[in-house]
């Protein structure tokens, strides 16, 4: 990485400030539960790789969808960021999400009905603005075994 980054932990001599405000922003958006306005930031035909789906997420209308399945899936989730890296347009975020279980969970495997039980999942998510602003691409690694054990699902 080059020496414009900047992390949760303080800010880097020559850090992209803008970058990592506009990062926080979204997440505080996420967490407000607004689908449409985090899915805003995504550009028309953004692509989102993910452990949650076999298939990649594409365009702001399907990962506008995806936000919305998981906070009906957990209507008090959450995500903290535990460490942010900003370089250029690239960001990697460590993130922490945490939810409980009260709305149908849709799996590639099908629904899971509601558990009742509560989740706190590392998470770790890379993407990347183009000249716009907008997020073009994103790859999200989310720690899918502990969520299946926290749901006590195996």
């Amino acid at each position: 990485m080059s020496d414009t980054h900047t992390s949760v932990v303080g800010p880097v001599p020559s850090a992209g400030g803008d970058r990592r405000e506009q990062v926080e922003q979204v997440i505080a958006v996420l967490n407000a539960h607004d689908a449409a306005g985090v899915a805003s930031t995504y550009a028309p035909d953004a692509i989102v790789y993910t452990a949650a789906s076999p298939e990649p997420v594409s365009g702001r209308a399907a990962i506008q969808q995806d936000f919305q399945q998981w906070i009906t899936a957990m209507p008090d989730m959450t995500v903290e960021i535990e460490e942010l890296l900003v370089d250029g347009p690239a960001a990697a975020m460590r993130l922490l999400f945490v939810g409980t279980h009260t709305g149908p969970l849709t799996t590639p495997l099908g629904v899971v009905e509601p558990t009742g039980r509560r989740v706190v999942v590392p998470m770790a998510v890379f993407n990347r603005h183009d000249e716009s602003g907008t997020t073009e691409v994103e790859h999200r690694y989310l720690d899918m075994m502990t969520m299946v054990q926290q749901l006590g699902l195996i």
